[in-house]
């Protein structure tokens, strides 16, 4: 008996036990049956597939398909109107994708453009064709338009955004500056040329005249320029390899 002088009281125990039978009617009489589980409602989360592990699989897929169309908002609309809303838009994602992958827009603009392919020399054996290799990437670039006004905005509009300017320097123009001194600096090493050539004179000669012939042909003469600026880059490279092979050594 309990302390009140009630019956015995029914512990949680004994509920649970007692609850898992329900009468039922078979014929004309009452029998009794273990209570069928209660039906799950589609809707609510099943505990042996909710949690971390349940989560969907990344699209592989989602990150070049995101890079692309980050440049071609950026390239289009400029800092102003390279949003989130805007990217994912273009790239056909939710938004959502994007804040799981880049802390912000600086992030991602950079990544974008560090991830397509954007021309870094490399070393090919000797000067004259490191320079080609070189050129032939910046060949590649401009036959984009979109990059390679992205490219353009970049440079000018991290001159105003310090944290855009950060990212930018780090993981694009320092190590591909840097790069592109070494091409110099390989040649003085094998003999090819003096060392009285600067590190960055053979890149700034290359890049600068291809930006320069590239931003000044006209727009409805660029669809020939995409067929003759191969030939172009490899004129210019043998040009400006005369020219420094020319010097004479420091006195």
């Amino acid at each position: 008996m309990s302390a009140g002088g009630m019956g015995p009281t029914l512990d949680d125990r004994g509920a649970r036990s007692l609850l898992r039978t329900i009468p039922v009617r078979k014929g004309p009489d009452l029998q009794w049956a273990p209570a069928e589980p209660p039906r799950r409602n589609a809707a609510m989360p099943d505990a042996r597939t909710s949690g971390p592990t349940a989560g969907r699989k990344r699209d592989p897929l989602i990150e070049p398909r995101v890079f692309e169309a980050a440049v071609r908002v950026y390239a289009r609309a400029g800092w102003g109107g390279f949003t989130f809303d805007a990217v994912a838009r273009e790239a056909g994602v939710g938004k959502p994708a994007l804040y799981r992958r880049w802390s912000g827009g600086e992030e991602l603009l950079v990544s974008a453009l560090h991830n397509l392919d954007f021309p870094t020399a490399r070393d090919c054996g000797s000067v004259r064709a490191d320079l080609l290799d070189y050129a032939r990437q910046w060949v590649h670039w401009y036959r984009h338009p979109d990059r390679a006004l992205a490219g353009r905005r970049i440079s000018l509009d991290s001159r105003a955004r310090p944290a855009l300017a950060a990212l930018y320097e780090e993981m694009i123009n320092r190590p591909r500056t840097e790069a592109a001194r070494e091409i110099t600096r390989r040649a003085v090493a094998r003999g090819e040329l003096a060392p009285a050539v600067r590190s960055s004179t053979l890149p700034d000669l290359l890049v600068g005249a291809m930006s320069t012939h590239w931003e000044s042909t006209p727009e409805g003469s660029r669809a020939r320029l995409r067929r003759t600026f191969p030939a172009y880059a490899e004129t210019l490279v043998d040009i400006i390899l005369a020219g420094a092979q020319a010097m004479p050594p420091r006195p």
